[in-house]
């Protein structure tokens, strides 16, 4: 049987040198040998040359301080990656082939000193016939030998896209949230095979699910190239999650010398559809195919996941002429698309592990989050990311490796560049389009013609990629840029002229009266990019300060111009909150109140278009994490994996049932109406027409009931209008008004919604920012002792935008509620459970918020009875 070596591993070698200086073994001058310049140092692969100079000792911690700045040094050496390894006697075939799947990003190999070529290029593997060099362990040991050039200088956020030459990840050359960190080396795995007669160099399981959205088909299309012609034999199998067969057949064929192109289509009978997350279970399938000799002997065998879905994009209702479709229907039920966009977990991709992408890509599924964009800026994710997606129902939407640039965002079509292109996209395509969670290819990101007019098929680049998309995976949606339509982003003074179709923007919330206006007003079909910024945790921006001062976060501060310097919201929050004292630290106030107002922007940004369904049919936040601890940024969950407040608030606003407010503004003074529209939003079909009450409460701040409504509606699918709430404004208490939403319907009960408002004062926020601390007692739960517990509000005020985490960010703790407003005296059960709580490790939780004091020492007095 054809066979694989893994070379992979952390038992490689690494030296740098000075430019050509490795070229050199014996000093003309001296006779002696070059020491490097740098190590040797031990090496692990796949990973990233700065990786192993960071364990080594050799490069400072590019997460602290400004010290991102001391490493860019290493972009400026030649690195030499080594090792040494032994094959057992009679393993070698009739082929040897070493395979690098990705080599980031030029330079040339040897193997037991024979020069094997050279390489160029991040996106495709590098392969090479090395059958008559290889050595078996009775002949000795061999001596790899990977050579990498310096890192080619290209563009990073500010340049110009289409004099673009050389395809690599360009975040990583300066994005406004990753300082300058450039990978170099080897960022994916090393194999070597050995073959005999045959070798498949193709498989693409083509599954779909057919109309009656019961049963099935499987295309099983494979490539092989013959090493010797003559009749060989197929199978094919198919097998479900309970690894049950349930497709086989087999069948001879005969195969010329050279590359052969085959398929079978196999008709399966009943069949579990795949569903988004949220909507159904994603079961999954195996699909296998083996080569076999004529005599029986099995040559090669390869697996892939697969899933039966079927998808499709229809028009928005009351869509403007001439508008692409952004409705997705899966196995025939409209899906609202509740996405977040993605980019690399760390700017060193190569270290990126199955467990990071569990870990990350799952805080997105526990989010309701049903969609995933993965950014045009950055790389074509990695397999393990869409095994994973495959198996969390996550969608994925698969940029091209292309992004604008801010001076000129055109891409680029030059001939040579093209080709380039054209080759990355070819071998993503083959590689990625039997997954099941693969929605869409796109063109790249932020993409435009002069003016600022999203491009399209016109474009040679862009029809190049369509027409690719269509030959190597047809039927899969592909767009043409994002965003995509006439205009980049949604202007409000042209609101109501059917301009604005996929659109991107705003970045930040647009003001106190603004923002309302702005969201109620629009129409976009889709938004593939909207956010704002909130800070990392004020714990989180001390520890990486390195010495320098964390206050005042303004533009005239390094610390925060080098981690955030788009996001410092110093002159907005002092607007809406009141002046900050730039000579007193006032930091934990600070991200307090950033965190909340980027949690009250996008709630408000997503239910409007939620609430504007049909018409509007998705929306995808940017962003969801981050590959650097910036103090401040979009992203929902910062670099260490823990949420932002943002990230409960947009769990609840992307739940299948959802109650939301549409109001006018937050801050009001005495006399005046405050007036909301009260919206149902259910994505269930099962619980259609059902009867359900919802109940519309406003509080003071210290409790006091102002006023309640109750509604009662019959359930429809979508978006709903339950009814209208108003109130004359009277100054309560402390000047804050809480609106508290809560609906049943039958054994449903809807996750309960709630807003704070603001009452006269010289800022319009400022009373929020001066409520009197609320103290609340955390109580582990005596029945569910640990996966529960309670929280107890035993102050005489509200606690507003009250968050608990996890002290160790490392556990990934999921709450099943979080950001909420507890009443004075009231008691709320919150749930959670942990996708990495290490063996012998406790959750401890810690809780900040709005005007919010914890006390867990009844907690920490549980632990030590435990104990």
């Amino acid at each position: 049987m054809n066979g694989r070596l893994n070379l992979s591993g952390d038992d490689w070698q690494l030296t740098g040198w000075y430019r050509n200086q490795w070229r050199f073994t014996v000093s003309m001058e001296l006779g002696e040998t070059f020491p490097p310049p740098v190590g040797p140092i031990a090496a692990t692969v796949p990973g990233a040359v700065q990786s192993d100079l960071l364990k080594a000792g050799l490069l400072d911690d590019p997460n602290r301080g400004l010290r991102s700045l001391s490493g860019e040094w290493v972009n400026n050496r030649e690195w030499c990656y080594e090792k040494k390894f032994d094959i057992p006697d009679g393993w070698p075939l009739d082929r040897c082939e070493l395979v690098f799947e990705g080599l980031d990003y030029a330079g040339e190999i040897s193997l037991n000193g024979v020069k094997l070529g050279e390489f160029e290029g991040f996106f495709w593997p590098h392969a090479f016939d090395v059958s008559p060099y290889i050595r078996t362990v009775s002949e000795g040991s061999n001596h790899l030998r990977v050579m990498f050039r310096q890192s080619p200088e290209i563009d990073g956020q500010y340049g110009y896209t289409h004099l673009v030459t050389t395809l690599k990840p360009r975040f990583n050359y300066v994005w406004d949230w990753c300082p300058r960190i450039v990978p170099v080396g080897i960022w994916q795995d090393v194999c070597l095979y050995t073959y005999r007669a045959t070798k498949l160099t193709d498989f693409w399981p083509h599954a779909t699910l057919n109309d009656d959205l019961h049963t099935g088909q499987v295309r099983f299309a494979a490539s092989v190239e013959t090493l010797a012609a003559g009749p060989y034999r197929a199978e094919y199998r198919l097998k479900d999650e309970d690894d049950a067969v349930q497709y086989e057949w087999s069948e001879t064929l005969m195969l010329k010398g050279g590359v052969n192109s085959f398929e079978h289509m196999a008709e399966v009978g009943e069949v579990q559809s795949w569903w988004p997350n949220g909507y159904g279970k994603p079961s999954l399938y195996t699909a296998e195919i083996k080569l076999l000799s004529e005599q029986g002997e099995e040559l090669q065998a390869v697996v892939k996941t697969i899933g039966f879905r079927k998808l499709e994009w229809v028009a928005n209702e009351n869509a403007p002429v001439g508008a692409l479709p952004y409705t997705l229907v899966v196995n025939g039920k409209r899906i609202f698309i509740k996405g977040v966009n993605w980019v690399p977990i760390k700017p060193l991709y190569g270290s990126v592990t199955e467990q990071d992408y569990q870990q990350y890509v799952g805080r997105f599924c526990d989010m309701n989050v049903n969609l995933l964009r993965v950014w045009g800026g950055a790389i074509i994710e990695q397999e393990a990311f869409f095994q994973v997606c495959d198996g969390l129902g996550l969608l994925v939407w698969q940029e091209f490796p292309q992004s604008s640039s801010g001076i000129s965002n055109l891409p680029p079509d030059d001939p040579a560049v093209l080709a380039t292109l054209e080759r990355a996209a070819a071998q993503a395509i083959r590689e990625r389009r039997s997954h099941p969670s693969l929605a869409v290819w796109c063109g790249g990101n932020e993409l435009m013609w002069e003016g600022g007019v999203p491009v399209d098929e016109r474009h040679l680049n862009i029809a190049m990629l369509k027409r690719l998309v269509a030959e190597l995976d047809p039927g899969r949606r592909f767009l043409p840029a994002s965003a995509s339509g006439p205009t980049f982003v949604a202007d409000a003074s042209r609101f109501g002229q059917g301009l604005h179709h996929d659109v991107h923007g705003p970045w930040q919330y647009l003001g106190d009266r603004e923002h309302y206006a702005f969201f109620n007003s629009d129409d976009a079909l889709f938004r593939s990019e909207t956010g704002t910024p909130g800070t990392s945790r004020a714990a989180t921006i001390r520890k990486w300060a390195d010495g320098l001062p964390v206050w005042p976060p303004t533009r005239d501060n390094p610390y925060w111009v080098h981690r955030g310097a788009w996001w410092i919201q110093w002159e907005q929050l002092g607007a809406l909150f009141g002046l900050w004292a730039a000579d007193a630290d006032e930091l934990d106030l600070y991200c307090r109140v950033s965190r909340y107002m980027q949690a009250e922007s996008l709630r408000y940004a997503v239910e409007a278009t939620r609430r504007r369904e049909p018409e509007a049919s998705g929306f995808i936040v940017w962003m969801g994490n981050e590959p650097f601890p910036n103090n401040a940024n979009t992203s929902v969950i910062e670099y260490d994996g823990m949420p932002k407040p943002a990230y409960y608030v947009l769990k609840k606003a992307y739940a299948g049932l959802h109650l939301s407010a549409r109001y006018s503004q937050l801050a009001y003074k005495e006399g005046d109406t405050f007036a909301c529209g009260i919206f149902i939003h259910n994505e269930h079909s099962e619980i259609e027409g059902l009867e359900a009450t919802v109940n519309v409460s406003l509080y003071g701040a210290d409790g006091n009931l102002l006023k309640r409504c109750v509604y009662d509606c019959s359930l429809g699918v979508g978006a709903q209008l339950a009814g209208d709430f108003s109130w004359i404004v009277e100054r309560p208490a402390h000047g804050v008004f809480v609106l508290r939403l809560e609906a049943v319907a039958g054994e449903w009960t809807v996750e309960r919604n709630e807003y704070a408002f603001a009452v006269e004062s010289s800022a319009p926020l400022e009373p929020l920012l001066q409520l009197p601390r609320a103290q609340i007692v955390i109580e582990r739960e005596p029945v569910v002792l640990h996966t529960a517990f309670i929280l107890v509000n035993v102050s005489p005020v509200c606690a507003i935008g009250l968050m608990v985490m996890e002290r160790d960010p490392g556990q990934f703790v999921c709450f099943d509620r979080n950001m909420v407003v507890l009443l004075p005296g009231e008691r709320l059960q919150m749930n959670w459970a942990q996708r990495n709580l290490k063996e012998g490790s406790e959750f401890i939780p810690i809780i900040e918020g709005l005007n919010v004091e914890a006390d867990c020492n009844e907690w920490q007095h549980n632990l030590k009875e435990e104990s």
